[in-house]
């Protein structure tokens, strides 16, 4: 079997079983008092999740891994010399999960161990809705697809035609982005930053937007590459390559768009410039 379609279908089978993990889980078997190492609360659903994927590296997956993930240390899977660095969202939008609200995913990317951690490095991804079952998957140069179809970003290139999501939790919305969101189409507000990107990578959504500087990286190294594989483009507030990363704690803002022109649109737009649209 080749590689790249074996990777690809194992990490499918880790979603399936922390999808089933986190459906037939047991709230009661912890409580919600630990905190990660980015100060948030551990909900039992983010363990289950954890455990899932763990019990599968070890029994299942035929490489030699590093898990790096938001609910612990660093931990190494398999023998031999490590082959891959997994970066584990093991469950996006926990707080939508916990209150019975959609959209929450686990996201999960795979880097060799010789790259450094970045979007660029990243060589697979997948991001599966833990709800409706979902999954959006992709390989460096293979294209993405959304349940085994390809799928392609959209082409809308004015902010009066695009639908924007944007993060607007624990945030004063300043001026550009407020002068951005009331020119678009429509605004929606997720709280599940893999779920929103790869909405932008299949066309639902035009951009993506969350400018708190409070984003961590297994929010968006996966769904990145969903998101650049089908078309679209993601970067930092000044439109910059989003730096290296040296640990999950680190805070980003990104904009991830479906098309380069309204990616520069936003740019512009968001830093105070006033391009024609």
């Amino acid at each position: 079997m080749n590689k790249a379609i074996s990777i690809l279908d194992h990490l499918e089978s880790i979603f399936r079983d922390v999808q089933c993990a986190v459906a037939t889980g047991d709230a009661g078997w912890t409580r919600e008092t630990t905190r990660n190492a980015k100060g948030d609360t551990v909900k039992w659903f983010d363990l289950a999740s954890d455990r899932a994927v763990c019990a599968y590296l070890k029994e299942r997956f035929p490489y030699s891994t590093i898990l790096l993930s938001e609910e612990g240390s660093p931990r190494e899977f398999g023998t031999g010399q490590t082959e891959f660095a997994i970066v584990l969202d093991p469950v996006d939008g926990s707080d939508n999960f916990a209150r019975g609200m959609v959209p929450a995913s686990m996201a999960v990317a795979l880097i060799p161990q010789s790259c450094p951690i970045s979007i660029e490095s990243v060589q697979y991804a997948l991001v599966g809705d833990l709800v409706t079952g979902q999954t959006c998957t992709a390989e460096r140069g293979g294209g993405a697809f959304c349940d085994g179809k390809q799928i392609h970003s959209g082409t809308c290139n004015t902010l009066e035609s695009a639908m924007i999501s944007c993060e607007m939790n624990h945030f004063a919305v300043p001026a550009p982005l407020a002068n951005v969101l009331s020119r678009a189409r429509g605004v929606r507000s997720f709280g599940c930053a893999s779920r929103a990107i790869t909405l932008v990578a299949s066309g639902s959504l035009d951009a993506h937007l969350d400018l708190r500087d409070r984003l961590t990286p297994e929010n968006f190294l996966a769904p990145s590459l969903i998101l650049t594989e089908a078309g679209g483009d993601i970067s930092g507030l000044e439109g910059e390559p989003i730096p290296e990363i040296t640990n999950l704690t680190q805070r980003f803002s990104i904009i991830a768009s479906g098309s380069p022109e309204l990616h520069a649109v936003l740019v512009q737009q968001l830093k105070g410039g006033n391009i024609c649209t």
